[in-house]
């Protein structure tokens, strides 16, 4: 099968606590960047999403820098102080991943600490939902009008 790599699914996502949903997808024109290596070590830390074909194999990979924000940075009042993390007020949000619309991708998957509060904390499933489902539920952003093809061609 042909992948048609020139097309992304964009997918807003929702957290509140240690909460998160699914809350809007779009097929959209654009190329996204190269995948990244699968850790080799079980007790990886930090968040990811992968993709998985029909035999759990990691397809494409990227890791995602901090996507349930806890805190932000803030400088200190008064001449010399340096910047220190201050806590949210609220802990909820939402974030945006871009993954490539790939024929063989069957599973979306995200991982990350169990708890946002812990980040150094060893990686876990969050989420995990069937690709083909998202390609239907993403609207598409083509010019002509007409929704492009999934899958292969011809």
């Amino acid at each position: 099968m042909a992948d048609d790599s020139s097309y992304a699914l964009r997918l807003t996502f929702a957290w509140r606590g240690t909460q998160i949903s699914l809350v809007g997808g779009e097929r959209v024109a654009m190329i996204v960047p190269a995948s990244a290596p699968e850790p080799q070590d079980a007790d990886t830390t930090g968040y990811s999403f992968a993709l998985l074909d029909s035999n759990g194999n990691v397809v494409y990979r990227r890791p995602l820098h901090r996507p349930l924000r806890i805190d932000s940075e803030a400088y200190a009042p008064g001449r010399g102080r340096s910047i220190e993390r201050v806590p949210l007020a609220a802990s909820e949000g939402q974030f945006t991943v871009l993954v490539p619309d790939l024929t063989d991708a069957r599973t979306f998957r995200l991982s990350g600490p169990a708890d946002p509060t812990r980040p150094a904390d060893r990686s876990t499933e969050l989420i995990r939902l069937d690709v083909d489902a998202l390609r239907k539920a993403s609207v598409s952003r083509n010019p002509a009008g007409t929704p492009p093809r999934h899958g292969s061609k011809g």
